[in-house]
């Protein structure tokens, strides 16, 4: 049965069919074409920018944060031991046992003043422990100039964010003096500069040995803050198993810090995917409206086929290889064009001024996106070219002979 429908003689009768309307079959592969092309491209930029904003956020800040609970009856009086964690050993126990969590590390934060030979900005500083926080945070791939974590293990090494260098008008190798809320200070040496690109980052982000930090506050071995780094992010019920388990901390979450950017890639992605389905659906009409009257004007050569014995399979076959033929051309080139264009607008520079830095606009080379393009727009044109290719199947030549 499948032989007498896929033979020669109907493919060489749908070729002909298609060719002899050469117009409307180029207008409905343009169609197609255009479908999978705007699908591939807004899907590439789209992603292309969540992605961005996924790396830049949550690869450099932690998944969970737990910190000291803050005494609600605090004063001037109270001494500033209340805002570090107790029970570190427990903390650490439990992480260390959780399977979902990556990795931790722990940090001491205190605020500082910041003075360069020109200027100065209050700001927060950030003791870290090589080790630990290399493990939380690819700084290497981040660095602008300089070094990176490694260079900590000098006491008097200081790494900045470039937003805050920039501000400071200091670059690696040069100078600053920090201040404390105890009144001591200390020099130290720019050892490196790092861009996580977004400027909310980079203009507050500052990293130096937390031994120091400890030190000048006169808090050896107390932290202020863990972070954590969980394997699947999504799941975050360490946050509520830790402040069950342990008095006088408080937890956050990417989810709680991170909400503005969480929401706007979910409104993002259900607007990217509705606008390029809605496209594919398009251009499945317009091969339809075509086919359709394809239909209507070769209904003389369906009863002829008919009288001579061609099956309704047979018909079906015939028109609806048509419109595989423009699917497969069409998604083709479509998938073509969308790669020049996403790579035309990748080279295209971008001035966000001092929020997002970033030299170009971001776009996601993903092959599966591609794929699903082109297999949507073959699905989209066969559906679209069996309708009319089962109207035609039923044409009853006897009808159409009389009417001659």
């Amino acid at each position: 049965m499948l032989k007498q429908v896929f033979n020669k003689t109907n493919i060489f009768i749908a070729l002909q069919y298609l060719s002899a309307r050469k117009k409307q079959s180029f207008l409905a592969m343009i169609g197609v074409l255009l479908g999978v092309t705007t699908f591939i491209v807004m899907i590439n930029f789209m992603t292309g920018v969540n992605d961005f904003l996924d790396d830049a956020v949550f690869n450099g800040s932690p998944d969970i944060i737990v910190s000291a609970k803050a005494n609600k009856h605090s004063t001037k009086a109270v001494n500033i031991d209340t805002n570090y964690i107790e029970n570190i050993y427990k903390i650490d126990t439990i992480l260390t046992e959780d399977k979902n969590v990556q990795s931790f590390a722990h940090q001491i934060i205190s605020p500082v003043i910041l003075i360069s030979d020109t200027k100065q900005f209050p700001g927060s500083m950030n003791g870290v422990f090589s080790s630990q926080e290399s493990k939380m945070v690819d700084l290497n791939r981040r660095l602008i100039a300089g070094e990176g974590f490694e260079s900590l293990q000098n006491d008097n090494n200081i790494l900045l964010g470039i937003s805050l260098a920039r501000r400071l008008d200091v670059s690696v190798g040069d100078q600053l003096k920090m201040i404390l809320p105890n009144g001591k200070n200390q020099e130290l040496r720019v050892s490196g500069i790092f861009s996580f690109g977004i400027t909310t980052i980079d203009n507050v982000r500052t990293y130096i040995s937390g031994n120091t930090l400890q030190n000048l506050l006169d808090q050896k071995n107390s932290i202020t803050n863990i972070h954590i780094k969980l394997k699947d992010r999504d799941d975050v019920s360490l946050k509520s198993d830790l402040v069950k388990s342990i008095d006088g901390i408080i937890t956050e979450d990417w989810k709680d810090s991170n909400k503005t950017i969480a929401i706007g890639n979910k409104v993002r992605d259900i607007l990217t995917w509705s606008v390029s389905f809605a496209l594919l659906l398009v251009a499945g009409f317009g091969i339809y409206n075509i086919l359709n009257v394809t239909v209507i004007q070769k209904r003389k050569d369906i009863a002829v086929l008919k009288t001579i014995g061609y099956s309704s399979n047979d018909i079906v076959f015939i028109f609806l290889i048509q419109s595989l033929i423009i699917g497969v051309l069409g998604a083709i080139f479509g998938g073509l064009f969308g790669y020049l264009i996403s790579y035309f607008i990748s080279t295209t520079p971008l001035d966000t001024s001092d929020f997002i830095i970033v030299d170009t606009y971001p776009i996601n080379f993903k092959m599966s996106y591609y794929v699903l393009g082109f297999l949507f727009g073959v699905l989209t044109t066969i559906f679209a070219g069996y309708f009319p290719s089962k109207k035609a199947s039923k044409v009853d030549p006897v009808t159409i002979i009389r009417g001659i």
